[in-house]
């Protein structure tokens, strides 16, 4: 049930703030962000109640997904502070409609009462710093977009209820500055409190996450020394976010879908 209603809200949300009530009804913004807001506020129930409800922490590959896409529609509704950003608001909080349909699939999920809270930190400071770079994977897709219809001259239709190319690169650039910073403590975090790699199904994702780490890594450095920005920055973006996707998700659907095991999980 709480699935369903967050999900018709967060319809609601993009119904009124990108239809053409948005413009013709005058009260649909506050209605449309009400909506929006409560399907956001049931979402992080619902997580709760899937994830930390109880003992230890149980993240299986649906929850984590949801998790992730209700980050970042928290961060769409916190765009919604400036009208302009309306337009990349229903994109970004569009992702949580999706993601709550998808909490709790994938199995049970592995929960360890023992789990320690720093373990515990570092899980969800992963999924915020994978978010924070989702949300710049998506402005740089969106930038790709722009970038490609202005140059070949075709209408940029619904691209017009976007904000300015300049303040998206902007936006992307600082998404990557504080989700590298982030994805860094995951990192190095990881590698202090995991205890064995291999037991616990935890080599591929190490790997992969220290790959995208470098590039992210290189990105910046790039971005800070030599200026890169337009599509040799966007190629960076793309390709450490696609690493990091296989090093988070790609690993933990072949774990739980194909070999019934779960990060952490110790098999004897």
């Amino acid at each position: 049930m709480i699935v369903a209603i967050s999900f018709i809200t967060y319809v609601i949300f993009a119904l009124l703030l990108s239809g053409r009530f948005a413009a013709s009804v005058p009260a649909s913004r506050g209605i449309g962000v009400s909506a929006g807001i409560a399907g956001w506020v049931l979402h992080g129930w619902l997580l709760y109640l899937a994830i930390l409800a109880m003992p230890g922490l149980a993240l299986n590959t649906g929850s984590a997904m949801s998790f992730v896409a209700w980050m970042i529609a928290g961060m769409g509704l916190a765009f919604l502070t400036r009208p302009a950003f309306t337009g990349l608001a229903v994109l970004l909080v569009g992702f949580g409609g999706l993601g709550v349909l998808l909490t709790g699939l994938g199995g049970p999920g592995y929960s360890n009462p023992a789990l320690e809270w720093p373990l515990k930190a570092h899980i969800l400071l992963s999924a915020a710093a994978y978010s924070l770079l989702s949300v710049a994977a998506a402005l740089a897709v969106l930038l790709a977009i722009q970038d490609d219809r202005l140059r070949s001259h075709k209408s940029i239709g619904w691209l017009r209820h976007l904000p300015a190319m300049d303040t998206m690169e902007s936006m992307m650039f600082g998404a990557i500055s504080i989700g590298f910073v982030g994805l860094t403590m995951a990192v190095f975090s990881g590698l202090i409190f995991v205890d064995n790699l291999f037991a616990q199904h935890l080599v591929h994702k190490t790997i992969l996450s220290l790959a995208s780490w470098l590039v992210f890594g290189i990105l910046t450095l790039g971005r800070w020394r030599l200026g890169w920005r337009g599509k040799v920055a966007l190629r960076w973006v793309l390709g450490g976010f696609v690493i990091l996707a296989l090093a988070y998700f790609g690993s933990k659907i072949v774990l739980e879908l194909l070999l019934d095991r779960q990060w952490g999980e110790v098999v004897y």
